[in-house]
């Protein structure tokens, strides 16, 4: 019902388009009589307004029937019986079995047996307990000598020499954050002091005092357990020469006054931000 009302309203459009008779309707036959009365009617104007309502009503009628044709085809191929076959088609279902296209898991192997590897013999020396007699004895108890290049057993016999197991690595002590250290670390006469110090030592770089750069430069450390300064990191740079600047300050630092857990002095992390400024 919707197509219908359409192609009417097209209809409908093009006669209102070929109906309007007022003078203000420049496709008018007679319009176009009086205007092209004294000029060369084989202009092209002319001849255009002349065609407009034959190639407006064959241009319309060219697209109606397009249309149509667009929109009466599925039920012209519906009405032939191309629509049943398709449902036919459609409900047609095939059973297929769906244990055969299922993969069946496979048993994993069983795992391999496992030989430990034949343990070497290692060279022993029989150790005597030494006990107090008259008779001589017949085998002398091993001497240090023979203990620092064997190991003493129940038994004396051949084997291969077992070099002592390597001592255990050193255990890394820990370093502890600013804030999870019960006493925090202090430069020698506090903070105040330590502010006198790097203004005393600062040197402000040539190249970076002629750009006007200036800011602050954030310097990473670990203070130790007896306050020396070590690990110095650059945290946050502002250029090139500020940040060497701050880095020589921070490694020329006095031994601090370490954090302490419990009573006891602890390696700490600290982040010292040095500040430049021109004067």
């Amino acid at each position: 019902m919707g197509y219908v009302i359409f192609i009417v309203f097209l209809l409908a459009v093009s006669l209102l388009l070929t109906l309007d008779n007022s003078w203000m309707n420049v496709l008018q036959q007679v319009r176009n009589n009086v205007v092209f009365a004294n000029h060369n009617k084989e202009y092209g104007a002319f001849t255009l307004r002349r065609d407009y309502n034959k190639r407006l009503g064959l241009a319309l009628a060219l697209a109606i029937g397009v249309f149509v044709f667009a929109v009466g085809a599925p039920y012209i191929i519906t009405k032939l019986g191309g629509e049943e076959e398709l449902v036919e088609k459609k409900k047609k279902i095939v059973d297929v079995n769906l244990e055969l296209f299922e993969e069946q898991p496979e048993e994993p192997p069983p795992p391999p047996e496992v030989i430990p590897p034949p343990q070497p013999q290692i060279e022993t020396v029989q150790f005597v307990a030494v006990e107090a007699a008259d008779q001589p004895v017949d085998e002398p108890p091993p001497t240090q000598n023979d203990l620092q290049e064997t190991t003493a057993g129940q038994t004396t016999q051949e084997g291969q020499q077992m070099d002592a197991p390597p001592p255990p690595p050193p255990v890394e002590e820990e370093i502890f954050d600013l804030a999870a250290v019960q006493e925090q670390p202090e430069f020698p006469g506090g903070m105040e002091e330590m502010y006198k110090y790097l203004g005393r030592l600062q040197k402000y770089p040539d190249m970076e005092a002629d750009a006007g750069i200036q800011g602050k430069v954030y310097v990473e450390f670990v203070v130790e357990k007896d306050g020396r300064v070590t690990d110095v990191k650059l945290k946050k740079g502002v250029s090139d020469g500020l940040d060497k600047e701050a880095m020589r300050l921070v490694k020329a630092m006095p031994a601090w006054n370490p954090g302490k857990m419990n009573g006891k002095a602890v390696k700490c992390r600290f982040v010292l931000p040095v500040k430049f400024t021109l004067r």
